[in-house]
């Protein structure tokens, strides 16, 4: 190996040291203070919406709301939504609505990464077993996910430019998400005080925020993701942006940020062999959230739990969350309704997007009013540093065979900047 190569390799691991340490250094000064007073609450509610930069001048509001196809399953219909949230920026969903004339609760069940999007087996399962039940189910796709999502996978995989505006692309979909929640239960068939809500893995990254920046949301269920943010972002990989939180390791853990939805219902699930979140780690993070619930005294409205299953949702899973669901949104629960027949239509549920909207990057500048310079890479608005300076691609190696090294420095200093 050569001298240069040699040097290159002991700088990089010297980099990757000293983040390794800053991250536990941050970790270490943390106090321990239970989010159990409303003042406690609401620091780690402001702490969180300052990190995902979710704030109420840039909410937006649903219109040019358009019913598309529509289905039949006997019991219940599914229409396709298509709609505009910020201007110019399209989305849709899947609305599975009971038929009758009677108040019926709301679930919104929030996606995780997959090329079908609010299409997939598990998420139309999911919303067959809620909505058979008599609830209501809405299905948005994410932000450049699903028949939101174009083939470079730029509009959400790789869309930074929502942090060089001072935003996140996790704020955005957060706040979409809200919106989403804040139209649907002006339906007139819409109980408002009885609204759920489910996800998993970025599904349950959502439902997460969504617990603490949502109080719309009565009774919420996360999976696939609730653990520790310091295991999740000191991995050594390229992370999809919408995982990416700046300075977060300064601000709440996971467990504090779903403490803020005490004392309301809430079920933590996770798949015991998912190979992203070590099951030790996610029962580490319930046991922090139980002891709030244990002292605010409403230890049975939360539940942990986990399957013998992998990372995605399972039909074990399905039947686990919809009917904690079912139970506490008040609606009766069969878990012998059979799903071949939703299962079967689900491809015809696309709709057209990507030919009338503008681009993630495009909404993230007009929201703000902040352009991002062409070619701006990740690493030019989080700067790697190594002892105060900043350093650059060509003194370190390109790649260690988990994407480009500068990039997942970046991540780093993500996770490390100043609140």
């Amino acid at each position: 190996m050569k001298d240069e190569m040699r040097e290159k390799w002991l700088h990089t691991m010297e980099i990757y040291d000293e983040y390794e340490r800053k991250i536990a250094m941050l970790r270490a000064q943390k106090r321990l203070v239970f989010p159990t007073t409303e003042e406690r609450r609401a620091e780690i509610i402001a702490e969180t919406k300052k990190i995902l930069g979710y704030r109420e001048e840039l909410m937006p509001t649903l219109h040019n709301v358009e019913e598309l196809q529509k289905h039949d399953f006997g019991t219940y219909t599914v229409t396709q939504l298509r709609y505009e949230t910020w201007n110019g920026f399209y989305g849709c969903a899947s609305f599975f609505l009971p038929k009758g004339d009677e108040k019926v609760p709301l679930v919104c069940q929030m996606c995780g990464h997959g090329d079908e999007g609010r299409r997939a087996h598990s998420y139309m399962m999911m919303a067959h077993k809620l909505a058979s039940s008599g609830a209501a189910v809405i299905i948005p796709d994410n932000i450049g996910q699903g028949d939101r999502a174009d083939e470079e996978k730029a509009n959400h995989n790789f869309c930074h430019t929502p942090f060089y505006c001072g935003i996140s692309l996790q704020g955005m979909i957060v706040m979409e998400t809200h919106a989403v929640i804040k139209y649907m239960m002006k339906h007139p068939r819409v109980d408002t005080e009885r609204i759920g809500a489910c996800g998993n893995s970025g599904g349950g990254t959502l439902a997460l925020f969504a617990a603490a920046c949502i109080p719309e949301i009565k009774v919420i269920s996360s999976s696939g993701y609730p653990c520790e943010f310091t295991y999740i972002l000191m991995k050594e990989r390229r992370h999809c942006c919408c995982n990416l939180l700046p300075g977060i390791a300064r601000g709440p853990e996971m467990w504090e940020i779903l403490s803020t939805f005490a004392p309301k219902p809430m079920l933590l699930e996770q798949g015991r062999f998912d190979d992203l979140i070590p099951i030790d780690y996610a029962q580490r993070n319930a046991r922090k959230v139980e002891n709030v619930y244990i002292q605010h005294g409403c230890r049975d409205n939360f539940k942990f739990t986990f399957t013998q299953e992998k990372h995605p949702w399972a039909e074990a899973d399905v039947l686990k969350i919809s009917q904690f669901l079912a139970t506490h949104l008040g609606v009766a629960w069969d878990e012998s309704i059979p799903c071949e027949e939703i299962l079967d239509k689900r491809s015809e549920f696309s709709v057209d997007i990507l030919d009338r909207s503008i681009t993630t990057a495009e909404c993230a500048e007009n929201i703000t009013g902040i352009k991002m310079p062409e070619g701006t890479k990740i690493w030019e608005i989080f700067r790697p540093k190594f002892e105060g300076r900043e350093i650059t691609p060509d003194e370190i190696m390109d790649d260690l065979g988990r994407g480009e090294v500068m990039r997942v420095l970046a991540q780093f200093e993500c996770t490390v900047k100043e609140l």
